[in-house]
């Protein structure tokens, strides 16, 4: 195995222990055991750490070690403001570049999400997520806009992690499966047909209103004083 594919496996089975919980919240990850436990050298997993501290799933507090961030109520505010912005941004200027043939890519992205999510697969799930959010952002063909949505979205993502109802079904409810009912599969094909349609307004307004409602609904798993103006949902939203 090449190192390339060594780390390349790294990066993704930590990503999968993460979103399996195996690590929760405030938790150091030390670079000896987890390579261990992967079966790897270390240099593979030190690689694949200082990317996912890079991208800003994981952090490296004063040079202490690697932990999974901790969780609260003003970083979760702050982020989501962050990818309101960014990402409304890159999905109206995606919109005033887009070729029919990444017209057909983010419409393949968003029929493999949806396949996912009724099968259940989490992690297929979260990374075809994934790939939709930030396809979106490289279609805009700002490098750095490409590169502070990477940041806030890996961010961002472990608040669904560990907070969305999709990854943490409800003590005894069954878990969501018809993508007709998801909220976020819907608004992706609002956010992808406004897109299409080169409007960037309204590519805007979509990735926008998506990523409001995103935040709302996770505060209700985790517990906020009040939700700023600029966080609510738009009235009359869809």
């Amino acid at each position: 195995m090449s190192l390339m594919s060594a780390e390349d496996r790294a990066y993704h089975q930590i990503v999968e222990r993460v979103l399996s919980h195996h690590f929760a919240p405030g938790d150091r990850i030390i670079e000896s055991e987890l390579a261990e436990a992967l079966g790897l050298s270390r240099t593979p997993v030190r690689n694949a750490l200082r990317k996912l501290i890079a991208e800003g799933l994981l952090e490296n507090r004063d040079n202490r070690g690697c932990f999974i961030p901790k969780l609260t109520p003003m970083d979760m505010r702050e982020v989501f403001e962050a990818r309101i912005s960014l990402e409304g941004q890159a999905a109206g200027a995606a919109a005033g570049r887009l070729i029919p043939e990444d017209v057909a890519f983010l419409r393949v992205l968003l029929e493999r999400e949806k396949e996912l999510y009724r099968c259940g697969d989490i992690s297929g799930y979260a990374a075809a997520n994934k790939d939709l959010h930030l396809s979106i952002a490289s279609l805009a063909q700002n490098a750095y806009l490409e590169k502070f949505i990477r940041q806030t979205y890996w961010r961002s993502e472990l608040y669904v992690f560990f907070f969305d109802r999709f990854y943490i079904p409800p003590g005894g409810e069954a878990p969501l499966r018809d993508p007709d009912q998801s909220v976020s599969c819907r608004e992706h094909d609002r956010i992808v047909e406004a897109i299409a349609s080169k409007d960037k307004e309204a590519a805007t307004t979509a990735m926008s209103d998506h990523l409001r409602t995103t935040y709302t609904l996770l505060t209700r798993r985790m517990p906020l004083y009040h939700t700023p103006a600029c966080l609510q949902p738009q009235s009359g939203k869809a």
